[in-house]
C-alpha cells in the first residue's frame, strides 16, 4: 500500500508517517521508481507509534516497544524493556504532578497571604473556581469590603 492508504488506516498525516521512517522505525520497501511500498505490518506499528506518543511516551522512545514485536512478542509491551519505557515515563509523570503541585500549593499560599494581608470585615467562602479541587471544609478567605 502506498504511504496515503497507511496515512488514512493508521489515522495519522503521511507527514507523521515520513518522521517514522526518517526515526528508522519503519522501513517501507522502494520501488525503482522511488514510491515507497507499506505492508499491513506497518499498519500496526505506526498504530502502535501513535497510541503510545498519545500516552506520553516520545515517538523517539517507541523503539523497545517495536523491538518486542519484532522479536516475537504478540505485544509491543510484553518485553522488559517495553516494561522498563513504560516505568521511566510513569516516573516522569510522577516528577510533573510533583512539581504542579507545588506550583500550585504556592499559588493557594499567596491567595490566602493576600486576602487576609488587609484588615477584614467578613468572611467569603473560599472561590472554588480558582480551583480543580475544594479546599478542606471550612475554610474560606476573608475580603475587604
Amino acid at each position: 500500500m502506498r504511504i496515503g492508504e497507511l496515512a488514512r488506516l493508521a489515522q495519522l498525516s503521511p507527514k507523521a508517517i515520513r518522521r517514522y521512517e526518517a526515526l528508522g522505525l519503519v522501513a517501507p520497501e522502494r520501488h525503482p521508481n522511488g514510491f515507497r511500498e507499506y505492508d499491513d505490518h506497518t499498519v500496526r506499528l505506526v498504530q502502535e507509534i501513535r497510541t503510545l506518543n498519545r500516552l506520553g511516551i516520545p515517538v523517539e522512545e517507541t523503539r523497545p516497544f517495536l523491538d518486542c514485536l519484532a522479536t516475537g512478542g504478540e505485544n509491543v509491551d510484553d518485553c522488559p524493556a517495553s516494561l522498563a519505557e513504560y516505568q521511566r515515563t510513569i516516573d516522569a509523570l510522577n516528577s510533573e504532578i510533583d512539581a504542579l503541585t507545588a506550583r500550585r500549593d504556592a499559588l493557594t499560599n499567596r491567595l490566602r497571604d493576600a486576602a487576609h494581608r488587609h484588615n477584614t470585615t467578613r468572611m467569603l467562602p473560599w472561590p472554588e473556581a480558582v480551583f480543580a479541587r475544594q479546599p478542606p471544609s471550612g475554610q474560606s478567605i476573608e475580603l475587604k469590603e
